[in-house]
């Protein structure tokens, strides 16, 4: 059976864009990029919504 791995980033009062609508107050730094990369490093699929993909397809 597959696993089914649901992530995102929040702050800690539970945003994900900031007052303007911004997401680089988000940017991760060494230790927890590669954190995340092995999490993410065996999923075979990945779900966007359109504003995330579109910044993530750059």
């Amino acid at each position: 059976m597959a696993k089914l791995i649901y992530m995102f980033n929040v702050s800690l009062d539970g945003y994900i864009a900031d007052a303007d609508g911004n997401f680089d107050w988000a940017v991760p730094d060494e230790e927890c990029c590669s954190f995340i990369k092995d999490v993410l490093r065996p999923v075979g699929i990945y779900l966007y919504g359109r504003r995330l993909y579109d910044m993530m397809a750059v």
